[in-house]
């Protein structure tokens, strides 16, 4: 197990979930990706945009465990028409290779983000971080690495968003025995303070997996660095469906449209 917890922790590809596309659908496209790494691992993503219209923001996502970020073309859909939306797979998952880990996965995000914001034309200012469960706590290391750059994020949008990957693995009983020897704690709540940057975190009503006050905690860490963080919690939402529900992806194309 100790030797597996990469595959364990950010688990693997059962099927594509879609979620209702957005208002915006129909004005948008889509570009398959691979991006290689130079270690010789090859990811797989896609880049959404509006058509007609040069993107003056990215926001880029991290999916949670088990998550095909192939549907996220669905939620771009609800993003402002000058927001591009950039997503990739994690090593090991769908189409791409390699092995995942905290270090491997946060190195593979400041690449990605690099490559995105050059790929569009715009600097640093223009990013914007987005992550679900695990995939928030690599948008929090990501953060952090930009922020010590100081090249600081303009926003992030939290979803599920567990204190640290320790949490995670409490409540997951398959997962626990890999406390002792865990590798890559995502702690996103030890990062949070340094950040100080505009925050939305969405909350499910139901969540076995990342339990309410651990995100509170986080959103306590957030709001101690200076961040102003805004909180939802939506009613007949769980874990696993939060994110693909309209009202949630309405409220990220919200938030993202106020800092325009």
């Amino acid at each position: 197990m100790v030797l597996l917890q990469g595959r364990l922790l950010f688990g693997r590809i059962w099927r594509l979930r879609r979620a209702p596309p957005g208002p915006a659908a129909a004005r948008r496209e889509t570009e398959a990706l691979r991006l290689a790494r130079l270690d010789g691992a090859t990811l797989e993503g896609w880049l959404t945009r509006t058509a007609d219209r040069p993107p003056r923001r990215l926001l880029l996502w991290f999916g949670g465990r088990n998550e095909q970020v192939a549907w996220t073309r669905d939620l771009g859909g609800w993003l402002p028409d000058d927001c591009a939306l950039l997503a990739f797979n994690y090593r090991g998952l769908g189409g791409s290779t390699g092995w995942p880990s905290e270090r491997a996965c946060v190195e593979d995000a400041l690449a990605i983000a690099d490559w995105g914001l050059a790929r569009l034309g715009l600097d640093a200012t223009a990013l914007h971080l987005a992550g679900r469960s695990i995939g928030s706590g690599v948008a929090m290391q990501l953060a952090a690495r930009l922020a010590a750059q100081q090249r600081r994020p303009s926003s992030l949008v939290l979803i599920t968003p567990p204190r640290s990957l320790r949490a995670v693995l409490a409540a997951i009983p398959a997962l626990r025995p890999l406390l002792p020897w865990l590798r890559s704690p995502l702690d996103s709540e030890a990062v949070a303070p340094t950040l100080a940057c505009p925050a939305l975190v969405l909350l499910a009503e139901r969540d076995h997996r990342v339990p309410y006050a651990d995100s509170m905690a986080l959103v306590a860490a957030l709001r101690d660095g200076g961040a102003a963080v805004e909180v939802h919690r939506l009613a007949g939402t769980d874990h696993r469906n939060l994110v693909r529900r309209p009202e949630a992806m309405a409220l990220v194309g919200r938030w993202l449209a106020a800092r325009g």
